[in-house]
């Protein structure tokens, strides 16, 4: 059994930064961090790998702004925490007492109840290096991108998308775009400047169903991609 007075399960945007806060204030105490992934993206660039940063190996978080402040990194994944006896286990066996235990997995895209989102080429963002590399390549190969949702990952990634060509449709409920963000004026004004780049809205609507069409060769000649 290991022993760590902190440990924190997370190793991204919220995780990172509390351990080594707790590392800055508390010198003296053992801090562990625990993260599932192999290799961690960088949240807010993840719309970038499509364009500016270009790939997903761009896009990563190192590893030694964890251990270069003497905070010891697991690669694995928490499958049990006992809270009584303030133990956790990992899936490979490991098992680590603390005092503190700091709970920082980050989110996942929400899933809308729409049919169709299971087909193929249908996508969504995930903070994953895998599955995002495989969504690059995809893209590489499409034409007609369709994002659903007008907030800052739908809108980076759409002007991320038009500029290697694509011919991207935004998708928002909402009559403004990034309306949770900006007042509707801004809003309206970026709006304006996403026309002028080719960059299509549909606003105050919303998506019934997902289909896939096909040519009389039964061969694709709509690509479409839904990210979230």
């Amino acid at each position: 059994m290991k022993r760590s007075d902190v440990v924190v399960i997370g190793g991204s945007a919220a995780g990172i930064p509390a351990a080594i806060t707790c590392r800055r204030h508390y010198p003296d105490k053992k801090v562990i961090l625990i993260r599932k992934e192999k290799q961690v993206q960088i949240p807010c660039g993840i719309p970038y790998i499509y364009g500016t940063v270009d790939s997903p190996e761009n896009n990563l978080i190192p590893d030694d702004i964890v251990t270069s402040n003497d905070i010891e990194l697991f690669v694995d994944d928490v499958k049990e925490i006992d809270r009584e006896n303030r133990n956790l286990i990992t899936q490979s066996g490991e098992t680590i007492n603390y005092d503190k235990l700091v709970l920082a997995t980050g989110s996942l895209p929400m899933e809308l109840p729409i049919p169709g989102l299971d087909k193929e080429n249908v996508f969504m963002i995930k903070k994953d290096s895998v599955y995002l590399k495989e969504l690059l390549e995809q893209v590489n190969d499409s034409k007609d991108v369709v994002i659903l949702g007008g907030g800052f990952i739908g809108v980076e990634t759409a002007t991320m998308l038009k500029k290697r060509g694509l011919d991207v449709t935004v998708v928002e409920m909402l009559p403004h775009i990034l309306l949770r963000m900006l007042d509707s004026d801004v809003s309206d004004y970026v709006a304006d400047i996403l026309k002028e780049n080719g960059i299509k809205l549909l606003l105050n609507d919303t998506v019934k169903n997902i289909r896939i069409f096909v040519g009389p060769k039964q061969k694709k000649y709509i690509i479409k991609y839904a990210f979230y």
